[in-house]
């Protein structure tokens, strides 16, 4: 029975991960900082995990090693959210997300490499955002951490391909899930970025009325890796898809000037008529698609 190791399953798509990993033929171990809230299942073993502690990653692979001799697959799914103006921003915060988002990753990464290049095989799967592939107004510290664990997984599988280890980085689009019960937004009552900040609540609000569930994300994440990763990245979610598509094509400076248009009705139908779908207002792509409404969208 092949063997995953997943990061931050107490909820979301970590729980949703190990459950489908499990289903499907899986030894799931369930990274959690407190184990007894992972979900049971016959498949899944929930073992105490925090990324943001190294004895506690050493621990945790040691434990898996010692019970399973092999780690497959690493899913790096454990993170938090934060907005807010970067002028804004405690600094110290902006270290936290970074700790977790970026520095956790990495810490599984490093504590499971020896075995697999040992091995000459196993999978990483590392979990960013569609905001680490492009960016987004008052958002910048979960942008950049999202930008650099992508920037140090494509570094990876160049460095891994030639020992057999596969890298993917998966990158969700707004999915339904209890992290915007916890994002803390960081912002003064009275400040000058109204623009900014309302345009990523309008896209995000828009993008949850109807939006993608966990558990595409957690079948994309299977599917990548039984397909050897061969696309390295995985946008998931008909935001994330459409989104990543056509800022591939457009330069920096075309993708800030859409982004910081002055006028909100010319704001909005610019993005429609880039993207070819009405990202800006309810339902979400995800449910104008399900439900068959504008089949046009999501087709730019």
């Amino acid at each position: 029975m092949p063997t995953a190791l997943v990061t931050g399953t107490s909820t979301g798509i970590g729980l949703e991960t190990a459950l489908y990993f499990a289903r499907n033929g899986y030894r799931v171990f369930a990274g959690a900082r407190r184990p007894e809230t992972v979900e049971q299942h016959s498949n899944i073993t929930p073992v105490k995990l925090d990324v943001n502690d190294d004895d506690s990653v050493r621990e945790c692979v040691a434990e898996v090693l010692h019970e399973a001799r092999a780690i497959d697959v690493l899913v790096n799914n454990a993170g938090i959210g934060i907005a807010g103006a970067i002028e804004h921003v405690p600094f110290q915060l902006g270290r936290d997300v970074f700790e977790t988002n970026f520095f956790g990753a990495v810490r599984m990464m490093q504590a499971v490499l020896p075995s697999m290049r040992a091995r000459r095989d196993g999978t990483i799967v590392n979990v960013t955002s569609i905001l680490g592939h492009v960016t987004l107004p008052c958002h910048g510290f979960y942008n950049a951490t999202k930008f650099a664990l992508a920037a140090m997984s494509e570094t990876l599988a160049i460095e891994a391909k030639p020992l057999g280890i596969k890298v993917a980085i998966v990158e969700p689009g707004v999915i339904l899930t209890p992290i915007w019960n916890k994002a803390e937004w960081q912002m003064p009552k009275e400040h000058e970025y109204k623009q900014g900040m309302g345009r990523l609540m309008r896209l995000f609000g828009a993008q949850l009325d109807g939006g993608t569930l966990p558990d595409v994300v957690a079948r994309a994440i299977y599917d990548a890796v039984g397909e050897g990763c061969t696309k390295l990245r995985y946008p998931v979610g008909a935001d994330a898809e459409v989104i990543a598509k056509v800022h591939d094509r457009m330069s920096a400076a075309e993708w800030v000037a859409l982004l910081a248009e002055a006028d909100e009705d010319k704001f909005v139908l610019r993005v429609q008529a880039t993207f070819g779908a009405d990202l800006m207002n309810p339902p979400s792509l995800n449910q104008r698609l399900s439900q068959g409404l504008n089949k046009e969208e999501g087709a730019a």
